[in-house]
């Protein structure tokens, strides 16, 4: 429990970026995570896209802002390796991870890929600039 606890206060601070618990402990991975940018994405999803909405803010950021999309799924980073079998019932369809700058979006798709999923995360994340959600 102690190192995925580092592991996720190391990948939340920037610190190596790309670690993950694993049976043997911390370790590194060389996945390239897809990314879309949010004007490309609003457009796919107005237009009825098949995305599965993963928000995975604490629930106290999402109280205080909530996610520009309805129907979102919320699964706070630190529980998200936990609860993914949740997710099992979305397995084939593609699914777009958020957060507010796109750090702990492109973490949590990374998590989702190495469970099996088709994931994807906002390379500048929901609200990088003052245009959304006002």
């Amino acid at each position: 429990m102690i190192h995925r606890l580092i592991a996720y206060s190391l990948i939340l601070l920037g610190v190596g970026g790309t670690i993950y618990m694993g049976v043997e402990g911390i370790y590194g991975d060389h996945y390239d995570i897809p990314k879309m940018g949010y004007e490309s994405f609003s457009r796919q999803y107005s237009d009825s896209s098949n995305y599965i909405l993963i928000d995975v803010r604490t629930e106290s950021e999402i109280k205080a802002k909530p996610a520009p999309w309805s129907n979102t799924i919320q699964m706070p980073l630190l529980a998200l390796e936990d609860r993914c079998m949740e997710l099992n019932k979305y397995k084939d369809q593609p699914m777009m991870v958020l957060c507010p700058t796109g750090n702990r979006s492109r973490q949590g798709a990374r998590i989702l890929r190495l469970a099996g999923f088709d994931a994807w995360y906002l390379e500048q994340g929901m609200f990088m600039d003052g245009r959304r959600l006002k």
